[in-house]
């Protein structure tokens, strides 16, 4: 076992590479393409080269520490001394100059360009490229230091109003009832996010119950009858008091993936609800139970994983998606072989009637031999190691921590956070004894959710928010094909590594959008009829479209574009009728409000 680096001898990332890890940490979908690129650029640039070590900056070194050019024997030679001549510096050729050949050029001198020094990068003009992280021999992941001051963990001190509201309660929940936007800002940012922690009615699910003849005995069915998972999750993200919980459901469900296109529904059912439960403990029992959950054996192989066989999937993403994250250098590929050797020995019987069935440890299938983890790290563990230890092993790997808080963080907040607070977020997590509400509660305070840029909606969060602003429930099953349009199906994600949230808005998806808010106001359509006698002007045709919608907070310029639509949109000539355009403005308007690119955005 090697013995642990001193701090001076692990060279810190830069900026640039944090800022690389958070984007890759927090999106592992495309953290793989991000390190290829990353990589060759730095190959391209010299960076990952030895040109920069100091030691080979002024030629080999002798070994008396002096450069080998200077321990050349001198010769002697006859001095002699010439007359310094004062020579006459030619003018800079011009773009002129340069087009003409050598011999009709005028006599002048080119300048050639500075070349940027090997393993240097020139400044950039915009925002500066991704470089893969250095890791040191030991796993040890130190933050890069940084300039400006900060406090650690710092609580939001700023204005809390409607607006900070309204984002709090769509980033950690799925957007405010009406009137919760203001109740909230009432609250002050602490107690409301306290509130979401702990909600006072413990989880209830309030209003419409769902109705339709897609439902069975009145009930959703989601083991038995396809898209009922999505819309029973649905239903909850719209109607229940625990806003926090369904929300942490949906980032753990997006982070530690399992898909019913290759796990049984009922798996799948049970999954969704060990997540639901598991985020208020500890994530070491969180990834312990769902490493040996039926849903999770079957979807990364478990099943087939035996001695003299051992299957490597759910080996490599436990590393790799799950607790250490992807080219951090947090693990080698013959850890992903010792740890899928102690993960063997997981079995289940079939039948037709009851399907994959006794899900159970079988000693003889295991491989009881001698594994090493992580050998030659400061943290090596060696032993006759099975699933649980192997658990223990990677939650226990010092780079663990802050793959934890950059996925949190990533979940709720679209920057990168400080050095220091990434630092205090990883200290919160292990004092806690691995517990993810602390960090939770910690970011949903911190003042860089307030203060930074918007993020975009899911699918989901967009469909439950319409819901929420109406609150409605599920009355049809149309919103698993509009959701599965828009990009994102409940129990569905494209693969072990969740959603891409990237691709949330595009031509294609904008329009499932689209047609969510149309199934709504199609049902609330507003007719001719009602306006007649109506003398509504243009401001008040757009406070009755806010009204549809809970009046929700929106920013001066997206009322303005209302406004400017609403006085626009009405013709004055008497042959007009009056009433049938004021109908067809407000249905218009309704539309216009949740469609319009602040509330694709929170």
């Amino acid at each position: 076992m090697t013995a642990p680096l001193s701090p001076t001898a692990i060279k810190p990332p830069t900026d640039r590479e944090r800022e690389f890890a958070f984007a890759a940490l927090s999106s592992p979908s495309t953290a793989r393409r991000q390190a290829r690129v990353a990589r060759t650029a730095a190959a391209a640039t010299g960076l990952s080269g030895s040109a920069a070590d100091p030691s080979t900056a002024a030629g080999t070194v002798g070994s008396l520490g002096t450069p080998l050019a200077a321990t050349k024997k001198k010769t002697t030679a006859k001095k002699t001394t010439k007359k310094k001549t004062k020579k006459k510096k030619l003018p800079v050729c011009t773009k002129k100059d340069l087009k003409k050949s050598k011999k009709k050029r005028r006599k002048c001198r080119v300048v050639k360009k500075k070349p940027v020094a090997v393993g240097k990068l020139p400044s950039p003009t915009g925002p500066a490229a991704a470089a893969p992280i250095t890791t040191p021999g030991t796993g040890a992941w130190t933050p890069a230091p940084q300039a400006e001051k900060t406090d650690g963990l710092r609580t939001y001190r700023g204005g809390f109003g409607k607006g900070e509201a309204t984002r709090l309660l769509f980033r950690a929940g799925f957007g405010p009832l009406p009137g919760q936007a203001d109740e909230f800002a009432g609250l002050g940012v602490e107690a409301a996010v306290e509130r979401l922690i702990n909600p006072p009615a413990g989880a209830q699910l309030v209003g419409p119950a769902p109705d339709g003849d897609f439902l069975v005995g009145g009930n959703f069915a989601p083991e038995d009858h396809w898209g009922h998972g999505h819309l029973e999750w649905l239903d909850r993200m719209a109607r229940s008091t625990d806003q926090l919980g369904e929300r942490m459901t949906l980032v753990l469900h997006d982070w530690l993936a399992i898909s019913a296109s290759g796990a049984e529904s009922k798996g799948v059912h049970s999954y969704i609800q060990l997540l639901r439960s598991g985020w208020r403990g500890s994530f070491r029992t969180l990834m312990q139970d769902l490493t040996v959950h039926p849903a999770m054996l079957e979807w990364l192989n478990g099943l087939g994983s035996r001695k003299g066989d051992a299957n490597e999937n759910y080996a490599r993403e436990l590393q790799e998606l799950f607790c250490l994250g992807a080219d951090r250098g947090a693990y080698t590929e013959q850890d992903v072989r010792e740890f899928a050797r102690a993960l063997t020995g997981w079995t289940a019987d079939w039948s037709d009637a009851l399907g994959l069935h006794n899900f159970r440890f079988v000693k003889n299938r295991w491989d009881s031999g001698i594994k090493t983890f992580y050998a030659g790290k400061a943290y090596e563990k060696k032993g006759a190691f099975g699933t649980t230890d192997a658990v223990n092993a990677v939650i226990d790997h010092p780079m663990h921590p802050s793959y934890v808080a950059l996925r949190l963080w990533g979940a709720f907040i679209p920057t990168a956070p400080t050095a220091q607070t990434l630092a205090e977020l990883e200290a919160l997590y292990r004092s806690s004894g691995e517990q993810l509400q602390p960090l939770v509660r910690a970011i949903l305070l911190h003042p860089d959710l307030y203060n930074g840029p918007s993020m975009t909606k899911s699918p989901a969060t967009y469909v439950a928010g319409l819901l929420r602003s109406r609150s409605m429930g599920i009355d049809t099953e149309a919103w698993t094909w509009i959701c599965g349009q828009a990009g994102q199906m409940l129990w569905y994600p494209p693969n072990v590594s969740g959603w891409n949230e990237r691709a949330w808005l595009n031509t294609t998806t904008y329009d499932a959008r689209w047609s969510a808010a149309t199934t709504i106001v199609n049902d609330w359509r507003v007719e001719e009829a009602a306006y007649v006698g109506s003398t509504e002007t243009p401001d008040q045709a757009v406070d009755a479209a806010l009204a549809f919608w809970g009046n929700p907070f929106v920013s001066t310029a997206h009322r303005a574009a209302l406004l400017q639509h609403a006085t626009q949109s009405m013709q004055t000539s008497y042959w007009n009728n009056a009433r049938a355009q004021r109908a067809m403005r407000q249905n218009t308007l309704r539309m216009l409000v949740v469609a319009a690119p602040d509330h694709q955005v929170s």
